[in-house]
């Protein structure tokens, strides 16, 4: 009985990663796609600045501090916000999760206050 049970939950699985590989979906076409609207905007906080993104005109993050990096630091200035904004929101776009990781704030040139 444990072996068919065992066979029978391996079957379901090959199926599952078989219609995955191969396209199918139960989603309706389009679903897939990024939001149409996706917009950032830097706002200033009692330490520095920060960033706000929006998708569909609904606050989607709001970023009062630098990520990643240790301690609670605020952006140093606005054009700094609106660089990892600018990062955040082309991620988005592109459907990729909006992590950051430390060698992208390097690149960004971004530093704490």
């Amino acid at each position: 009985m444990k072996s068919m049970c065992t066979a029978g939950i391996t079957i379901a699985l090959s199926l599952a990663i078989y219609s995955c590989h191969n396209g199918s979906s139960s989603k309706p076409a389009g679903e897939n796609k990024a939001p149409a609207n996706i917009i950032a905007a830097t706002f200033k906080t009692a330490d520095g600045w920060g960033y706000t993104v929006y998708v569909n005109d609904k606050i989607f993050i709001k970023q009062s501090l630098i990520p990643v990096i240790e301690g609670n630091k605020s952006f140093a200035n606005q054009e700094d916000a609106n660089k990892l904004a600018t990062l955040v929101v082309n991620k988005l776009k592109h459907q990729e999760k909006p992590i950051i990781r430390l060698d992208e704030l390097q690149q960004l040139g971004i530093v704490a206050k």
